[in-house]
């Protein structure tokens, strides 16, 4: 059987914010601490599933499958800024860019 180390987090709520919370709890028939690490860990799941898909306009989602179509062309400023990732990269440093 596998151990879950647990850390422990501390952080400060108003008198009525935890009033609010262990009714919550009690209701939900949780511990106080259990309550709330359901909640925050739902809501950062919530949060990090909203950040990892994207909404394209009609025109974005044109342009992006025109480049997966028809390839990418880039410009001089893209150009230049590959150059100097390329130096940079090389030399493992980034002084004088």
């Amino acid at each position: 059987m596998t151990r879950n180390l647990l850390e422990k987090c501390e952080f400060l709520v108003s008198c009525e914010d935890k009033t609010l919370l262990q009714l919550a709890a009690s209701m939900a028939g949780l511990s106080l601490s259990a309550f709330i690490r359901k909640a925050a860990i739902s809501a950062a799941k919530e949060a990090i599933d909203k950040n990892n898909h994207y909404l394209l306009s009609g025109n974005d989602a044109g342009e992006l499958f025109s480049v997966i179509d028809n390839g990418f062309i880039s410009n001089k400023r893209l150009e230049e800024a590959m150059r100097l990732a390329g130096k940079i990269e090389e030399t493992g440093a980034s002084n004088g860019y």
